[in-house]
């Protein structure tokens, strides 16, 4: 099944005015409304959602400031997500964007199955993860290793974990 959408506006102006099953309706409701949108046209689905796009895995991602004396700041984003062959399953990094010398930001994320999902078991462990790879970090820079030793150095810790 179809449905016609009729549009007004462009950008941040953007509306929609009206949905309906039939085209001639909404060529009516548009031409009655003076309307200079084209009418969008969608594939409605009815039938249950299926897998065939991807996988169900819910994506967690923690990020933290970390300072000599302390990891700060510990931020998650927690959603669902559909993972497809090939996307990678887990990652690290560092944040770049940080106006104090003493700090740094750190991310780790990860896609885990629906069938394992467990939230304050995987906010835990990617929490305690974060805290072994900032006092892996810390110990980098404090030697002189720069930016990209230190990501190339969490890269190669993340491959030996999978």
């Amino acid at each position: 099944m179809k449905v016609y959408i009729v549009t007004d506006g462009s950008y941040s102006e953007y509306m929609i005015h009206r949905v309906f099953s039939n085209r001639p309706a909404a060529e009516e409701y548009k031409k009655w409304h003076n309307i200079d949108n084209e009418i969008e046209e969608y594939e409605v689905y009815d039938e249950s959602f299926t897998t065939t796009d991807g996988e169900k895995f819910m994506f967690i991602r923690v990020e933290g400031t970390v300072f000599p004396e302390a990891v700060v700041d510990l931020n998650y984003t927690i959603r669902p997500n559909i993972r497809r062959e090939g996307d990678i399953i887990r990652g690290c990094g560092i944040l770049d964007n940080y106006r104090n010398p003493r700090a740094f930001g750190i991310y780790l994320y990860r896609y885990i199955p629906v069938d394992k999902w467990d939230e304050e078991k995987c906010k835990n462990n990617l929490t305690k993860a974060l805290y072994d790879y900032a006092a892996m970090v810390k110990s980098m820079f404090a030697v002189g290793a720069s930016i990209r030793d230190v990501e190339q150095a969490l890269r190669a810790k993340e491959i030996e974990e999978i």
